[in-house]
């Protein structure tokens, strides 16, 4: 081959070079932001740094990708034209969590610098892996990355991931609406957090407790949703995953006090809606549901980022997007709960729809954002709706908790009517209790002094019946003596019948018609009466037809006297007594007891 067209192969292969080259340059515009997607590699081996930054010759290969089965880390050159006059304040960082290290050259100091990034490198930032560059005016400037993978090579995927510059002017404004916007909310959360405290102390009432969890839950969100742990926390904890499409899930500190925050939120509004509405008593069927599904999430939410931040398996990758599943049923069981509530006439579920609506809705976008964005990015945070639905959630209890204290004060109000009521029902009762105690003391003291009538009425009955028994044994004694002398006169007259004086006759005749008995029966009348009150008128009165000497006999049966008793009372023969006794059973009606 001529020499000649070897010289111009030569040149036709360095044009061509050079045109592909002019094509992988990065030209600056006005955007904020620049994504850069295609850029050169260098083949998986050792190279020498100075050799690196001083051959431009290197065999870099375009838009390759870097496996990490192969090295563990890899080169990367994106040359940058700056077409302005001006030197240009970027921030730079990696689309992927990796760990890296930014070579530039500084013309003002002549040399080349070097600065690293990435989770591991603790900067002081709020966001880890972004470094601040200054691109020279109307120059090429050359960046090369020296990208670690070595914490990725048990995976053996291949990744790509891209080079995003963000102008310092662009990148200051929203750090300081994330900054003003984080500060806000913090200062707003402690001041409630303090309020629900105080009046906590005050009240004792658990809805202020549970008011509280949710604020502190918040403040743990907010701060890591903003990234703050990264500037709080002085040391870096993180676990991440290669997935086989090159995307990495990265979980860190920041991400576990999230899923806490979150843990703590909804503990919180559950046992606050459970309190408020007082479900366990007007709702026990949803009150159930929110208490298990309480159980259910804290046991669903922080096992898997336990075991992921911890570095023994990396779970929450699998359970994100459930999670805010979770998340999503959570709110709506709450918001069904305060509407059924509502329906039910439940004074406070007004109250609690007015507070809640609005926030629960925040969340359920929130819990939705999540769900789009399912794969844990490493510096996505712009979203404002954790801000506007810790703030609405704020404003809206606080609006909530005055209607409680209201409620609270119509019931202690209630309360105070009830014990003033019960305390006059006490003293009426007390009252009572006296007079009834007054009552039973006059009732015991008329029982004693009847008890000792009785003692007294007994005791003379007593005597009445002894004497009773006295006067009949002394009537029985008379009449056997009356007797005897009957039968004396009459042997008398036998024995000398014609001299038989008429005064023996006079005395025959009255013993014959028991004259002398009556006075008796008269005293044992008058005696009887006195044990046996009325017992000879009411004779009279139910059986009218009985003659003296029937009555008689009757009052002997009353007093249990025998037979031969009574005919030794009547000077009569027992079987006359007998035959007696038959005939007033037949006139009265009645049987008698026999003796």
């Amino acid at each position: 081959m001529p020499s000649s067209f070897k010289k111009y192969l030569c040149c036709l292969l360095c044009c061509i070079s050079f045109a592909l080259n002019a094509q992988d340059v990065q030209v600056l515009t006005n955007d904020a932001v620049l994504r850069i997607k295609n850029y050169e590699v260098l083949p998986d081996r050792q190279y020498d740094l100075n050799k690196i930054l001083t051959d431009h010759t290197l065999p870099f290969i375009k838009n390759a990708h870097l496996n990490t089965s192969q090295a563990d880390y890899y080169w990367i050159r994106i040359p940058i034209d700056n077409p302005y006059p001006n030197n240009e304040s970027y921030r730079i960082s990696l689309s992927l969590p990796l760990n890296y290290s930014l070579y530039f050259f500084d013309s003002n100091q002549k040399r080349w610098l070097s600065r690293t990034g990435g989770p591991a490198v603790t900067d002081g930032q709020r966001e880890r892996g972004i470094i601040p560059l200054m691109l020279q005016g109307q120059t090429k400037n050359t960046l090369y990355f020296k990208v670690s993978v070595a914490e990725l090579k048990t995976y053996g995927y291949a990744l790509k991931p891209g080079i995003l510059l963000n102008k310092e002017i662009s990148f200051a404004g929203q750090e300081q609406l994330i900054w003003l916007s984080w500060l806000i909310c913090i200062v707003v959360l402690l001041s409630f957090s303090c309020y629900n405290l105080y009046i906590y102390f005050h009240l004792k009432d658990k809805i202020y407790i549970y008011g509280l969890l949710m604020q502190v839950g918040a403040i743990f969100f907010i701060t890591s949703f903003k990234h703050f742990f990264n500037l709080l926390l002085p040391f870096s904890l993180y676990n991440m995953r290669l997935n086989a499409d090159g995307s990495i899930y990265y979980y860190s500190l920041n991400t576990f006090f999230l899923h806490l925050g979150v843990t703590l939120i909804l503990s919180g509004l559950i046992q606050l809606s459970r309190a408020y509405l007082n479900t366990k008593v007007l709702l026990p069927t949803y009150d159930r549901l929110l208490k298990y599904l309480l159980y259910a999430y804290v046991a669903f939410a922080l096992i898997p980022a336990v075991v992921t931040i911890s570095g023994l398996y990396y779970l929450d990758s699998h359970t994100l997007f459930y999670d805010n599943i979770f998340v999503l049923f959570i709110v709506g069981a709450i918001f069904l709960a305060s509407v059924t509530a509502y329906r039910r006439k439940i004074r406070a579920a007004k109250y609690f729809l007015l507070a809640n609506t609005i926030p629960m809705v925040l969340a359920g976008g929130i819990a939705i954002y999540f769900i789009v964005n399912s794969a844990p990015t490493y510096t996505n945070n712009a979203s404002i709706l954790p801000e506007l639905a810790i703030l609405s959630q704020i404003l809206t209890f606080a609006v909530a908790l005055v209607a409680r204290l209201r409620l609270v004060n119509e019931e202690l109000k209630l309360k105070e009517r009830e014990a003033e009521k019960l305390e006059t029902d006490i003293a009426s009762s007390r009252h009572k209790s006296r007079l009834i105690e007054q009552e039973n003391q006059l009732i015991i003291t008329n029982i004693e002094e009847e008890k000792n009538r009785n003692d007294v009425l007994q005791q003379k009955l007593e005597a009445n019946e002894r004497e009773l028994v006295g006067n009949s044994l002394y009537i029985h004694q008379k009449n056997k003596l009356l007797a005897d002398l009957r039968y004396q006169i009459k042997d008398i007259g036998q024995l000398y019948p014609n001299a038989k004086h008429p005064v023996l006759k006079s005395i025959e005749s009255a013993l014959n018609d028991n004259r002398y008995l009556d006075s008796e029966w008269d005293k044992f009348k008058l005696h009887f009466e006195q044990v046996h009150p009325d017992f000879f008128e009411k004779i009279g009165v139910l059986h009218p037809n009985l003659t003296n000497n029937e009555m008689r006999l009757y009052a002997y049966f009353h007093i249990k006297l025998s037979t031969k008793e009574i005919a030794a009372l009547l000077n009569i023969e027992p079987a006359s007594v007998r035959q007696a006794k038959a005939r007033l059973n037949k006139k009265m009606g009645k049987s008698l007891v026999n003796s």
